[in-house]
């Protein structure tokens, strides 16, 4: 890469070198990297395409480009991800949000009262309790989590977005017991086996925190720990929801209904997935 050449010429080149290696949607990732080197939006990078080539942004985004090439997720590279229309900051010790884990924050607004208080079961980057508070101004709630590296993450994601002061922080596992009981209960937890792991996609397996993406050999023990738990901290009449890998959903259904939770529902994402399962304590 050089100077002496437009924007255009650098992304060309750049889409053709993360093409040889292996990386798909080159031209995309091309842009939205670019993008971020420039500090704007990626719909402007069109107008700019023409500009003379500056060696402070050309530098930042050969990085960026070196960074892709290599494997690294250009949500890592940014530092941040879009989750349900708002921008969450993220690190090395949270999971990165996923798409498919909107359902869960959709589906969780219908089932909360007004006034509602809500629980974030594993919190992370805080994407799902801070996503409901952000919508709901009448909601308040907590996220707990064991590492408190993600939960200073949570914390600055919900600082950012306004929400802080009806946020609280927790450090705790799923089977301590909570001081409140909530309204609605949801968690996106590891649900991958030990034995899975190595079989993930590299941008995956490489760049999520391993506690958040397994529990261990038991894939289902998060959900278990999570639903034994229901009664110390869920109301009479409040629900419970949680994301599900493939081919889970109705195991966990089973578990819910076994423990005694009612009105069990499954729902699929936009693929057609069974991706959430709710149910809901006796009132």
């Amino acid at each position: 890469m050089n100077l002496h050449c437009s924007w255009r010429d650098i992304m060309r080149e750049a889409a053709r070198r993360l093409t040889d290696s292996g990386v798909e949607g080159a031209a995309r990732d091309v842009r939205l990297l670019l993008a971020q080197a420039l500090g704007v939006e990626p719909v402007e990078v069109i107008v700019r395409e023409t500009d003379a080539v500056d060696p402070v942004t050309l530098t930042v985004f050969e990085g960026f480009v070196k960074r892709r090439a290599a494997g690294e997720p250009v949500s890592r590279i940014r530092g941040w991800r879009e989750f349900y229309g708002r921008r969450f900051v993220i690190t090395p010790d949270v999971l990165d949000p996923r798409p498919e884990t909107e359902l869960l924050v959709s589906e969780g607004l219908k089932q909360l009262p007004p006034g509602g208080r809500v629980i974030d079961l594993g919190t992370g980057s805080g994407c799902i309790l801070v996503s409901v508070l952000a919508e709901r101004d009448d909601a308040s709630g907590v996220g707990i989590d064991l590492s408190p590296g993600a939960l200073d993450v949570a914390r600055r994601n919900a600082e950012t977005l306004g929400v802080a002061g009806r946020a609280s922080l927790v450090e705790c596992s799923f089977a301590d017991d909570q001081d409140a009981r909530f309204d609605l209960a949801m968690s996106n937890p590891p649900y991958i086996a030990r034995a899975e792991v190595e079989t993930l996609a590299p941008d995956v397996r490489n760049h999520d925190p391993a506690m958040a993406l397994s529990p261990g050999d038991d894939a289902l023990l998060a959900y278990r720990q999570i639903i034994q738990g229901v009664g110390r901290w869920l109301k009479a009449g409040g629900w419970l929801g949680v994301e599900v890998g493939i081919g889970q959903a109705s195991d966990v259904a089973d578990l819910m209904a076994s423990a005694g939770l009612r009105e069990v529902v499954v729902f699929d994402d936009l693929a057609g997935v069974p991706r959430a399962v709710f149910g809901r304590r006796p009132a």
